[in-house]
């Protein structure tokens, strides 16, 4: 039973070690994107991470959404604002933080900035928070793979 015993404890500190493994190299690959969705009203609380190693995926690969073939035709038609939008996912790992917009009209906010490497978008309804924060360095590299403009 000793030996048993023995034998479970190792096992499972390996488990737990492997898992420590794991979770660092997802962060290590390119972090976590997080969402956050709360609705005060209904009590809807959802918080949502999602290794960007899984975002990358699903935008060469077309995830579930798309076909690989539509994902390929996609073509960004920003038309006078391209040059701007270029610029800034470019530029967006080595500028330092900023706002690029914030919008107040009533109870309604919505602002999205980059802060310490995440481009974060918080928008604020009534009842209805939505937090979103995406590693800067993935919002460039899947809007290269996105757009044929960049």
């Amino acid at each position: 039973m000793k030996k048993f015993l023995t034998f479970f404890a190792v096992g499972f500190a390996v488990l737990i070690l492997s898992w420590v493994v794991l979770i660092g190299a997802v962060y290590a690959w390119g972090g976590v994107m997080t969402v956050h969705v709360q609705d005060r009203h209904e009590g809807f609380n959802l918080y949502l991470p999602v290794p960007i190693a899984v975002v990358d995926a699903a935008v060469t690969t077309g995830g579930l959404v798309l076909p690989r073939e539509q994902l390929l035709d996609i073509d960004v038609d920003l038309g006078e604002w391209e040059p701007m939008v270029r610029g800034i996912v470019e530029a967006l790992n080595d500028c330092p933080d900023f706002t690029l917009v914030e919008v107040q009209n009533g109870s309604e906010h919505v602002k999205v900035y980059k802060e310490n490497g995440v481009l974060k978008v918080d928008v604020d309804e009534d009842d209805v928070r939505v937090r979103v924060a995406v590693p800067t360095s993935a919002v460039e590299r899947n809007a290269k793979r996105l757009a044929r403009w960049i």
